[in-house]
């Protein structure tokens, strides 16, 4: 019995030697990665700031991959295309995505603070509350969700979950708050 809590309170670990050496705990401050295709892109414990994504195609992507968070600070996404069905432990603040095409996006350990997004988001849901396996080595509980404005936003089949305060978003006109 102490055995199965041991294992189950324990850090977990993540083998990090498959994740490409340049998106492994690196800091870029206005690097521009417009009009790219960034398949399968997975930075683990990064730092983005000012950085431009405008135009990129993320298909099967991981914003934050390992049991860190990659954050992303005044960052542009314009007219950028998503699909990230695991988009992993991440942070966006005060990140631009106008004009946005969303076509999968499953926040379960994603925080959000002061974004603009507008544009088509689909099959989408964020919750406020990190995934209770990886809360002890992300060091929360909680993912910040407040100040952004979707009202620019057409949002299909999507969720805000698990404590997620609708009353600290800008919404859609006629957007159903529960």
């Amino acid at each position: 019995m102490l055995q199965r809590f041991l294992r189950w309170h324990a850090r977990k670990q993540v083998d990090l030697n498959l994740v490409k050496s340049e998106y492994l705990r690196r800091r870029y401050v206005g690097a521009d990665w417009s009009g790219r295709s960034l398949e399968g892109f997975c930075p683990v414990g990064c730092v983005f700031e000012q950085c431009n994504f405008s135009n990129v195609i993320f298909e099967m992507v991981c914003f934050g991959g390992g049991l860190e968070d990659s954050i992303y600070r005044n960052c542009i996404f314009d007219r950028a295309t998503i699909r990230a069905i695991a988009p992993g432990n991440a942070r966006f603040e005060n990140c631009s995505f106008r004009d946005i095409e969303v076509l999968e996006f499953y926040a379960h350990n994603i925080s959000m603070v002061d974004n603009v997004v507008s544009g088509i988001v689909k099959r989408a849901f964020f919750n406020g509350t990190v995934s209770p396996e990886v809360q002890l080595a992300l060091g929360r509980s909680r993912n910040d969700f407040h100040g952004n404005d979707f009202s620019g936003a057409e949002l299909v089949d999507v969720a805000f979950r698990t404590g997620i305060d609708l009353a600290r978003q800008r919404l859609p006109a006629g957007t159903h708050r529960e």
